[in-house]
């Protein structure tokens, strides 16, 4: 049996987290560039700045 994780790949958090910056006006590199620069001044993986992101938005943030 398969066990089912709440959470999305990482390929899909990052997408999922591109589009969320998309919504706020932020499109293609510049979309990147946020986000590398919020996991930057994290000290955070992009991975895990773009699943924060995400889960903010999803209302499910820790």
């Amino acid at each position: 049996m398969l066990v089912r994780s709440d959470s999305p790949p990482a390929s899909d958090v990052l997408g999922l987290a591109l589009e969320v910056l998309a919504a706020q006006g932020l499109r293609g590199e510049a979309a990147r560039a946020a986000l590398d620069a919020m996991a930057r001044e994290r000290g955070l993986p992009v991975k895990r700045c773009a699943a924060l992101i995400v889960a903010a938005v999803d209302g499910s943030a820790r």
